[in-house]
Order: structure tokens, then C-alpha cells, then sequence
């Protein structure tokens, strides 16, 4: 069935739904707080409004992968846009699993900035923010306008780098003023009081300095052992953890830098998330979404220890060299924006390589790839499946199923404390009515979760990792 493209989602004409002027405001990032709060900040107005959206419905009935192939095309019909979109960011609402993305594009030759909503089906809404009910806050200490990074990005730009909304305060990452001005902001909501804030400090590994200016570009607030902590990540790739309850009003930071990812990156999302394995058993991790290179997936127990642990404090010795929690890198190329679905998917935005064309689509915890991206020996129709040929260390063994089974049995051996496989892709065969997609992972066991996975081919211990996929796009 083809996308739809709705009319706006409340009563009012388009550019209602939309912000008109000479300087447009620039909706940026984009936070859910409990059930139907969604935040919106405006980083150069200095700005964070809370949005009590309508009653968006019951949850779904099932996970739902979404497989859009041109959300530019569904956008573009959706806004009555010409040219290019500029994509802000990407939240998944917590109780509908619908996305909604902030950004910018020119509508009747006139620069406009907006928030749409996108089902699975491809139905995209534009929302009235000017009728919804609403509360700002205006933020204070923001970057001083007069500083300009590479002649063209102004610092108030940075004011707010990213959200978080936990146990009833929205975390504020972002730049300030003065000579600490990488910022750590708590704001209680309803917005009834007034904004804590924190300078933040840590130690840049590939850079061999201490910094204090330098904002955080991504971060999450996690539970570890009890202890509320921020997991944020730098630009040149830092990680760092800065328990919360230290984030008092004036407060000076010292963060601690658990890894060094990689250098010439920035990390765009940083994304908690849980899964079960095949034992039922749940397992917890935090995904860092890179720009310049592969996502690096971390365990939650290895953070744990890493957090507990002495931080790094020494230059990493070569150029390119990764020290500190260990990680798995996962091939999440192209991906510009990444949200946690729900129980089964994550949810990105990505540009396709090849087509030029901005995709929204899901992918399956454990396997974090998208089978039909690429044409190996198992897309051929006889190629012959077996059960006892080994699966290459880190490795996933996939394939599509024959056309007339619905489920692939896996094999998978537990060695060396590593756990049953689990896992699927979904994605539909191209050019067909649906299909299934048989793949199967492995996670590390709790006592070796800092470990990269992999996989052993076994007979006798088969179990279950496909997924149908009817065709949506």
C-alpha cells in the first residue's frame, strides 16, 4: 500500500502548523516527557517548550518495523515543500510508537520550520504547535552570540545539544558562557521553578588535555547500581559519565572519561535501551550513533564497571587508537538521527548511500543490520543452507528463508559463557509480497558483556530468529 500523506492533525490552516519569519524559530531537539509532553527546543531563541499534545490513541497491537524508502517525498507532499529538508531530530512517542521529527525547508519561497509526526504506513501529520497548550522555558547564561565556529556556525546554535527527561526532570546538554561553558542544565517539569546548572569538565583522551568549553553533543541518563548517571559523548569521541546528583546549581563537574571511541567524529545519539535473550533473561546496553564512523554498542554492566573504575587520564598513544570500555562496532552507515522504537526495533533515519534519498526505517536489537542492503551467496535461489557450517567469530548468519517456510531454525552453540542467539531482520524482499528474513546473533552472558559477540555453529541447539515482513513501501 502507498505512504499517505495527511492533512494536519489539528484544526487550522497549513502555515498554522508551521513558523513563518524573516529568521524562522529553529525547532531542534526533540524529547517525550511522560505519555503525550512532547518538548521541543529552540537552541539560538534559548528556548525549551513543552507541548501537551492531544491523546494520540491506544499503544499498537504488535512492534511494527518501519520501512519508509523517501520520507523526503512523503514530507515534501506533506508540507507543500520544494528544495531541500533539513532533518533536526528524531523521537519516538512512548505510547503510539508513531516518530516525530523536527525541521526546516521553504515553503512558497519562504524559510519555514516545523514538527510532522510519521506512522509505519508513511502517514505523515503536521503539527500545530501555535493551537496545542503549551509552557516555555526560557533559558539563561546562554552562549554569547558574538562567538562564530568555522565563520558561519554561531555558538547559541549549541545552546541546546541534546535532552533528556528522567523521573520528572529534563536534562539539558549545551553550551553557556565564560570559560566553563560546556553546561549540564536539571529543569523540574512542569516548568514551575527555576533551572539548575553545572559546567562541566573531562579529560579528552585523543586531544591529551583537560576541557571545559568543548559541549556534550549526545547523552542519556542511565541507571547504574542505583546511581543516576549521565552517559554523554563528545565530539573526537569521548565517553564520559558524571553521576547526577553531583549537577547542583553553580556547580563545577569533573566528569569521568570511561572510553576514547574514535577521533574525527560526532556522535549524534546516545540510546539506552533493553532487550531479552533467549533465555528470557534482560539485557541492557547503550548505543553510541556516530556521524563519521560505526555505532559502538557497550553493555550496560561493562559501563557499570568502567564507571567504578579510575578514568582515563593519559593521551591515547597513536593517532586512531580506541582505549577504555570495550565495544562492539555495528554497521549503522548513514544514520543521521536513531530513537528506541520499542521492545523489538530501533528506529533511524538515514540517508541512502546511493539514492541520495532520506530513509526512516527500523532495526532489529541483535542483529542491527538490514539484510536486503546487500547481495551475498545467500540471496541466490539454490543456495543450500547448513546447519553445521561455522559462523565467523563477531559474525551473524543470515539468509532469506525458502518461499515456502515461515521460520528458519538457527543453530547456535553456548561456549564459553556466551548466550542462545536471538535476533531478526525486518525488512521486505524487494519486489516482493513479503518475506522473511532468518538471522540469528548472539549476546555476551553478564560475565563477559564487555565482549564483541559472536557466534557457533552447532547442531542440536537450533532456536528461533526470524521475522515476516509484509511488503510497506
Amino acid at each position: 500500500m502507498r505512504p499517505r500523506c495527511l492533512p494536519l492533525i489539528f484544526a487550522g490552516a497549513l502555515t498554522a502548523g508551521l513558523a513563518h519569519a524573516d529568521v524562522p524559530p529553529r525547532y531542534g531537539v526533540l524529547e517525550f516527557g511522560l505519555d503525550d509532553t512532547l518538548f521541543v527546543a529552540d537552541a539560538t531563541a534559548g528556548t525549551i517548550t513543552a507541548y501537551d499534545l492531544p491523546n494520540a490513541g491506544a499503544p499498537p497491537a504488535e512492534d511494527r518495523a518501519f520501512n519508509l524508502l523517501d520520507l523526503d517525498a512523503l514530507v515534501a507532499e506533506a508540507l507543500g515543500a520544494e528544495g531541500r529538508i533539513l532533518y533536526a531530530d528524531l523521537a519516538v512517542h512512548p505510547v503510539t510508537r508513531a516518530a516525530y521529527v523536527s525541521l526546516s525547508a521553504s515553503v512558497a519561497g519562504k524559510p519555514v520550520s516545523a514538527v510532522v509526526s510519521v506512522t509505519a504506513d508513511g502517514a505523515v501529520s503536521v503539527l500545530d504547535l501555535a493551537a496545542i497548550p503549551s509552557s516555555t522555558l526560557t533559558l539563561t547564561k546562554t552562549a554569547d552570540d558574538r562567538v562564530t565556529f568555522w565563520r558561519d556556525i554561531p555558538a547559541p546554535s549549541l545552546t541546546v545539544t541534546d535532552l533528556d527527561f528522567v523521573r520528572g526532570e529534563l536534562f539539558v546538554s549545551g553550551l553557556s558562557t565564560g570559560e566553563f561553558a560546556s553546561t549540564l542544565r536539571r529543569v523540574a517539569y512542569p516548568f514551575d521553578g527555576p533551572e539548575t546548572s553545572s559546567s562541566i569538565e573531562m579529560f579528552h583522551a585523543a586531544h591529551g588535555q583537560t576541557e571545559t568549553r568543548a559541549p556534550i553533543r549526545a547523552m542519556s541518563v542511565v541507571d547504574l547500581d542505583g546511581t543516576a548517571t549521565v552517559v554523554a559523548a563528545y565530539t573526537c569521541t569521548p565517553l564520559v559519565t558524571i553521576p547526577v546528583a553531583g549537577l547542583q546549581d553553580g556547580a563545577h563537574v569533573v566528569g569521568k572519561t570511561i572510553a576514547e571511541l574514535g577521533y574525527g567524529n560526532r556522535p549524534l545519539d546516545v540510546i539506552p535501551f533493553s532487550t531479552a535473550n533467549m533465555e528470557g533473561e534482560v539485557e541492557s546496553y547503550v548505543l553510541v550513533v556516530n556521524r563519521e564512523m560505526h555505532a559502538d554498542l557497550i553493555s550496560m554492566e561493562a559501563i557499570k564497571a568502567a564507571a567504578a573504575a579510575p578514568g582515563l587520564s593519559q593521551p591515547i598513544p597513536y593517532l586512531g587508537a580506541t582505549v577504555g570500555v570495550q565495544t562492539t562496532p555495528l554497521p549503522l552507515s548513514g544514520v543521521v538521527h536513531a530513537a528506541d522504537q520499542d521492545t523489538q526495533f530501533l528506529l533511524t533515519m538515514r540517508r541512502n548511500l546511493d539514492t541520495g534519498a532520506m530513509e526512516m526505517v527500523s532495526f532489529r536489537k541483535g542483529a542491527f543490520f538490514r539484510l536486503s542492503d546487500f547481495i551475498s551467496e545467500y540471496n541466490f535461489p539454490d543456495y543450500a543452507y547448513s546447519d553445521a557450517a561455522p559462523l565467523p567469530p563477531g559474525g551473524v548468519r543470515a539468509g532469506w528463508p525458502r518461499p515456502a517456510r515461515s521460520w528458519r531454525l538457527c543453530a547456535a552453540a553456548r561456549r564459553a559463557g556466551w548466550r542462545a542467539c536471538r535476533g531478526a531482520v525486518d525488512r521486505p524482499r524487494p519486489g516482493g509480497q513479503g518475506s522473511l528474513i532468518a538471522v540469528k546473533t548472539l549476546a555476551p552472558s553478564t560475565a563477559r558483556s564487555d565482549r564483541p559477540f559472536r557466534a557457533f555453529a552447532s547442531k542440536g541447539r537450533a532456536c528461533h530468529a526470524a521475522a515476516k515482513s509484509p511488503d510497506r513501501t
